[in-house]
């Protein structure tokens, strides 16, 4: 293993520890590091997700064309020193750094106060925005945010959160950060086997923050989500092979945030993965066991999103004056333009009650306004004191009526 890969694996974690309130010791003539497992020790910094700390992520490996070479040596300071091949490279440098501990800040805050998303997505957007095409950045954003997703289960929506927003830095199908997300999650899958064998947590972790992550980055846009249904699915036919208590409780809480689009997408796998938990069932513990025989109920009604069948709908009358009624039919909707009449019960007249009006209105005098459509022009014939004598007289008959019904 070369030096420049153990040293950019190690960044990763220095950025954590100094987030936590670590700080560098060294520095000098000689050289000086980072004494990363004293760091840890006293300040509780989030660990790297390798056994081996100087073990370098595939797709830093990979995509990252950044050199981080050892350096000090004689009257030079400790440290590192950066070659980036431009005459800018300092002032790169120190904003990539700048972006990247930033980040780490926002990792450390949103574990404890994950309300805080809100204020910071902003600033955090600005500031990637300008890196959205810079392998360096995004590769070590990639990987920090999936070891501590992976590690810590109160943070796996912050991080799928957090991948989100650095997706819609570029909304180009085949954008850099969708290529290193996808690289990222081939290399964990190749881990996973090993993983099954002494640390299955990781696999339960993998599990369920891919879960989170296809919930965030699903879309009919872009191809990404079935590649992540695809890492899922796989993640899950390892715990299937060793099917403990905990295993079986991560496929189900797994399948409850994202079992309705997984089946869209995968359905042939679902079908497959939800027949082995029901032949898990009969042998599980009794929390298992309910656990699974929900899921089994929550898949056969949709994932909880059945839709319950309508009523057919009454007529109901057009309120905006034109007399059409709409109603629901066996075949859909029926309009009907016929008029509309009410009874004094403000109930629509019958059909037998509307033959008996239209009868009778045949039979009535059509003489009744005079022929005379404006209703202003009606009363101009009338004594306004009559009128003023008439109104007074209602007024105080209101009274003796209301006494006598009581």
């Amino acid at each position: 293993m070369d030096m420049h890969q153990s040293s950019q694996s190690s960044l990763v974690q220095h950025r954590f520890a100094a987030a936590q309130g670590g700080v560098e010791p060294g520095g000098g003539g000689g050289g000086g590091g980072f004494d990363y497992p004293q760091q840890y020790g006293n300040n509780g910094a989030v660990p790297n997700g390798n056994n081996d700390p100087g073990k370098m992520s595939a797709v830093q490996n990979r995509l990252s064309n950044m050199r981080i070479g050892s350096g000090g040596g004689g009257g030079g300071g400790g440290g590192g020193g950066m070659s980036r091949g431009d005459n800018n490279g300092k002032e790169t440098s120190d904003l990539q750094s700048f972006a990247l501990d930033y980040l780490t800040e926002v990792i450390a805050e949103l574990f404890d106060n994950p309300g805080m998303f809100e204020d910071v997505k902003q600033k955090l957007f600005s500031m990637f925005t300008d890196f959205r095409d810079d392998h360096y950045v995004l590769s070590n954003a990639v990987e920090m945010i999936f070891e501590q997703s992976i590690k810590e289960s109160n943070f796996r929506y912050m991080g799928a959160r957090l991948c989100q927003l650095l997706d819609s830095l570029d909304n180009r199908p085949e954008s850099l950060m969708r290529d290193l997300l996808l690289l990222k999650m081939d290399d964990q899958q190749s881990e996973l086997p090993n993983y099954m064998k002494q640390e299955q947590v990781k696999v339960r972790g993998t599990t369920l923050f891919l879960a989170e992550l296809y919930m965030q980055l699903r879309s009919p846009q872009h191809k990404l989500g079935q590649e992540i249904a695809r890492h899922i699915i796989h993640a899950i036919g390892n715990l299937l092979i060793k099917e403990g208590p905990e295993n079986l409780k991560c496929i189900c809480q797994c399948l409850k945030l994202c079992g309705y689009e997984l089946e869209q997408d995968c359905c042939e796998d679902v079908h497959r993965i939800l027949g082995k938990l029901q032949q898990s069932q009969s042998s599980s513990q009794s929390s298992v066991s309910n656990l699974i025989k929900s899921v089994l109920d929550l898949q056969s009604k949709s994932w909880g999103r059945e839709i319950v069948p309508v009523a057919p709908m009454p007529a109901m009358p057009n309120m905006m004056g034109g007399g059409a009624v709409l109603a629901m039919g066996g075949g859909g909707l029926e309009v009907n333009d016929s008029p509309v009449f009410y009874g004094p019960d403000g109930e629509i007249l019958t059909e037998e009650e509307n033959s008996f009006l239209e009868t009778n209105m045949i039979n009535m005098p059509n003489d009744a306004s005079n022929g005379y459509d404006d209703d202003e022009e009606l009363f101009d014939d009338m004594n306004p004191e009559e009128v003023n004598l008439a109104y007074k007289d209602f007024l105080q008959s209101v009274p003796n009526e209301q006494q006598q019904q009581h």
